[in-house]
């Protein structure tokens, strides 16, 4: 959608200082000991509509609870992944993103965007919350609703929004029905998922749909079971393995790595509690909780996915402006 970005290094300060006064409150994790980076974030207005571009290689971004606080939390986030991946995580949705697929978040939540020191580009479109509620009510707005890249209504946004950015100086009525494009196609994603509570954004094409909404659905409900295996779960599904398999490759992935997924989400969650103070288990006991039964394989794991071992991840704090 956007043209490629040639983005310097720069400190990690100076990243966390820019994301802040175009996003809000929001810290960064970049990694062990890391305080340079690549990436920025830039803030402008297409067809009356405020957009950030954003830029980066780090760990981590994150809006905690106390962030929240901070402010008022006064719009929703249209996430749009251009390169890269990266796993999205709101109220009780995680999301794994890939380019073109879309996420909305609402900045009245907390929420975790986990891109594993790996370069990721996205557009957040924000959108002001008080319009929104009031155009589509409070019913059908939540954060972690997600629009995969082969879901049509993403097809006709993502063709509006190129279109957004391919007009120059447009007039004040162009800019206008653009914009309400943007906005009846958000609607219709709402509708849509409004009778659908169970969906967690893993996009599908047409023909492996089932298969991979049932398969995500037993892991996010099984993964805990250090016994849980693929063909266990084909049978209990009455599918083969070859179908379960057919359709998380069309989200560029596997059944195994999403279980892995799962798990380390579990982990890193309980480590959260445990420097916050919530709670007070062993890194081994919270490990076997998540389905881990070989304690040398999930510190490897751990340390491929965050960048650090479980040991450093609870030492490590986010960074703070002074």
């Amino acid at each position: 959608m956007l043209p490629p970005v040639k983005y310097p290094e720069t400190s990690v300060d100076a990243f966390v200082a820019d994301l802040r006064s175009v996003c809000g409150q929001f810290d960064v994790r970049p990694g062990k000991e890391r305080v340079q980076m690549r990436g920025g974030a830039l803030l402008e207005s297409r067809a009356g509509i405020e957009m950030a571009r954003m830029a980066m290689d780090v760990q981590q971004v994150v809006r905690t609870q106390k962030s929240v606080k901070q402010e008022n939390g006064e719009h929703y986030f249209l996430i749009v992944q251009e390169e890269g991946k990266a796993l999205m995580s709101q109220a009780d949705v995680s999301v794994m993103m890939s380019p073109g697929d879309m996420v909305l978040i609402d900045s009245a939540a907390p929420s975790e965007f986990t891109f594993f020191g790996h370069f990721n580009r996205q557009l957040s479109l924000h959108l002001p919350r008080a319009e929104l509620h009031s155009r589509f009510g409070y019913d059908l707005l939540r954060g972690g609703l997600s629009l995969p890249r082969h879901d049509p209504t993403n097809m006709a946004l993502y063709g509006v929004l190129a279109k957004v950015f391919s007009t120059i100086e447009a007039n004040n009525s162009t800019n206008h029905y653009l914009r309400e494009a943007v906005m009846g196609l958000l609607g219709a994603m709402l509708h849509e998922r409004s009778g659908r509570e169970d969906f967690a954004g893993i996009d599908s094409d047409l023909g492996s749909s089932h298969a991979l909404t049932a398969a995500q659905a037993y892991i996010d409900t099984h993964y805990r079971n250090p016994e849980m295996s693929v063909q266990h779960m084909a049978d209990d599904l009455c599918m083969s393995v070859r179908q379960i398999q057919r359709g998380f490759a069309s989200i560029g992935t596997t059944p195994t790595k999403y279980l892995m997924l799962k798990r380390l989400e579990h982990t890193r969650r309980g480590l959260e509690d445990r420097k916050a103070g919530r709670r007070d288990d062993l890194i081994a006991s919270i490990a076997y909780e998540a389905g881990f039964s070989d304690l040398s394989y999930f510190n490897r794991c751990f340390r491929q996915a965050f960048g650090q071992t479980p040991k450093e991840f609870l030492k490590l704090d986010v960074v703070q402006l002074s």
